[in-house]
């Protein structure tokens, strides 16, 4: 009996966050956006990676995103899309998800392009 209860408490687990997470890949807005790089960073927590790229669009207005692997958006390379995300250059990328800062939740790349110039890198996930 207690091997079933702890194998249904890990499948229900399982079923809450992938169904959290699918809802809020799916739930919130995607969007188009172009910004120029300004910085980015990587955090590690409990051998984990979070990747930040923070940026600044054509109206001068910063933003920071983060550039994880979403899996149910078919995105598994965020830390080769890290390392080839360069400062001073510009992009146009796929976002989704929400600013919250109370909660350090940031919207996420889902895929980016490089919009060219000198000695600036193609990141090119779809």
């Amino acid at each position: 009996m207690s091997n079933s209860v702890n194998i249904g408490f890990l499948a229900g687990a399982f079923a809450l966050v992938m169904g959290g997470q699918a809802l809020y890949q799916h739930t919130t807005v995607e969007e188009d956006v172009n910004f120029t790089v300004t910085a980015k960073e990587s955090i590690e927590k409990n051998s984990n990676s979070k990747y930040l790229v923070t940026t600044k669009n054509s109206e001068g207005e910063i933003e920071v995103f983060e550039n994880t692997d979403a899996w149910l958006s078919g995105k598994f390379a965020a830390s080769d899309v890290q390392g080839l995300f360069e400062e001073g250059c510009e992009y146009k990328a796929d976002v989704y998800g929400w600013r919250v800062p109370a909660l350090s939740m940031y919207r996420n790349i889902v895929s980016v392009e490089s919009l060219g110039g000198e000695g600036c890198p193609a990141p090119q996930v779809q």
